[in-house]
């Protein structure tokens, strides 16, 4: 079968044949039909977590995914052959990902079951970004009618987040370029500010005088995102997702929040799935593109301006 791999930590990734796997116990054989691709693909190509799970070589990239279930290991319970399923392809060890014709994954994974209103394309594009954004608004403890500022708003995570925290009651202001401002109100942000026309500091300062509630920074590096945390008020919360706040920072502001860390959990999966299929959430994909195209697409997302969801399509 065909897969998206690299041989090496920090190697290339390549479009490579291996061989079809096979269930075990507990686990489930899944035909992939479409897999979303994140920044994390690409940072477990390069070892993000070789202190901490086993790894297997090749090692198959892509941890989202959404197909149909061609067979089940001995033991399984919560899942049948013929069932349409989308999940997080990393359980227990890395290599066995979502960036091929076929998966193999543990039924206690996060996986579950989505209906035949939602395409396998919306479907795969929901894990990781979806729970992402989810779990952030989470956090995002404020009153309704609260101001929240997204840096990095029009990726995968900040195109979801934008929509939980209106759904919320939050005002979003998002930082969009100028032509992908329009596409960000459709999502309910209240007000876009392009950072290549003015400072984030310069449209706060102008346009909210009494500072902001929370801050989601999706993007920033620590003396960037240090730099933001003047515009969040006294009791405010700043998150940033790639690991910039320093806790001594936030602490002298009274700001609380911090480094946010994706806690994975089916049944936040489930609420999104069931989102979707309602019609309350709406999956945006920016790009659908072939296995073949994945090499260059990690490479793309690698050097960041992510506009929405890229999905692989089978």
């Amino acid at each position: 079968m065909q897969s998206v791999a690299v041989g090496a930590f920090g190697a290339a990734p390549a479009l490579i044949k291996i061989a079809k796997p096979v269930p075990q116990a507990g686990q489930v054989l899944v035909r992939l039909q479409a897999s979303g691709l994140n920044p994390f693909d690409w940072r477990l190509g390069d070892g993000i977590l070789k202190d901490k799970l086993p790894h297997s070589f090749p090692l198959v990239l892509g941890v989202d995914g959404a197909g149909v279930i061609e067979a089940t290991g001995p033991g399984v319970r919560r899942f049948k052959a013929g069932d349409q399923v989308v999940g997080q392809f990393l359980f227990g060890r890395v290599g066995e990902g979502s960036f091929a014709d076929y998966a193999v994954i543990d039924e206690n994974a996060v996986l579950s079951h989505y209906p035949n209103t939602l395409t396998a394309t919306s479907a795969a594009a929901l894990p990781t970004a979806g729970i992402t954004a989810l779990q952030l608004c989470q956090r995002l403890d404020l009153p309704v009618g609260s101001t929240v500022l997204i840096v990095g708003a029009t990726g995968g995570v900040g195109s979801f987040l934008t929509q939980l925290a209106v759904m919320k009651g939050l005002r979003v202001i998002a930082t969009a370029t100028h032509d992908a401002a329009a596409q960000m109100r459709a999502l309910g942000a209240g007000a876009t500010l392009d950072y290549h026309e003015t400072t984030l500091e310069r449209w706060v300062n102008e346009h909210v005088p009494e500072r902001i509630d929370g801050l989601v920074d999706l993007v920033s590096d620590a003396t960037v995102f240090t730099a933001h945390l003047a515009l969040v008020r006294r009791g405010g919360v700043a998150l940033s997702t790639v690991w910039s706040a320093q806790a001594d920072e936030l602490d002298k502001r009274g700001i609380t929040g911090g480094n946010f860390e994706i806690k994975a959990t089916t049944q936040d999966l489930d609420v999104l799935v069931t989102a979707v299929a309602a019609g309350k959430l709406a999956v945006r994909i920016d790009r659908q593109i072939s296995l073949a195209d994945v090499p260059a697409a990690l490479a793309a997302n690698r050097a960041g301006g992510a506009r929405g969801k890229t999905v692989v399509v089978m």
